[in-house]
């Protein structure tokens, strides 16, 4: 069962409730700040940061090598959770070291709630909203993003002289 969701008012993105039922798993050689296993009782959003790198290395092919996970908090003498950063390293498989970064602010946050994808400090195409997309649809727009940056500009060969009529 898959609903359209309107994030920020920049489009569709596709939930399935498989996007929820997911256990993602890292390897031990993976650099990380929480644990590498789900375990009964643990916060949902650990599952969420593991399966941001998973969903990464699935799309792109490669290695995962670090994950950090951080809680944000509001300031002040009320310290209020207000969001999280995960930020995701992989080399994927062309070689390429990529570093993904996700950044959720909730409703205490100061600016409200909001959603940032940033791809080696740059931020793609539908890389901002209220809210975050599936995890395999921020893959797929990492994805999108790399293959873009990465095509050639257009060519032209300086050594041919120009015809004028």
């Amino acid at each position: 069962m898959s609903s359209i969701v309107r994030a920020g008012g920049r489009g569709p993105r596709m939930f399935s409730l498989d996007d929820y039922r997911r256990c993602y798993v890292l390897y031990e050689d993976v650099r990380c700040n929480i644990p590498r296993w789900g375990s009964l009782g643990e916060p949902g959003a650990w599952n969420w940061a593991r399966g941001l790198l998973v969903e990464l290395v699935r799309r792109r092919g490669g290695t995962p090598l670090a994950l950090h996970y951080r809680e944000l908090e509001t300031s002040g003498p009320l310290r209020l959770p207000a969001g999280l950063e995960v930020t995701a390293e992989f080399r994927d498989a062309d070689g390429m070291r990529v570093t993904v970064t996700s950044h959720r602010e909730g409703v205490f946050a100061v600016g409200g709630e909001f959603w940032r994808l940033t791809v080696d400090d740059q931020t793609p195409d539908e890389g901002t909203g209220t809210y975050p997309p599936s995890l395999p649809v921020i893959a797929y727009l990492v994805h999108q993003h790399l293959n873009r940056r990465r095509q050639p500009g257009p060519v032209h060969d300086q050594t041919t002289p120009v015809k004028h009529a």
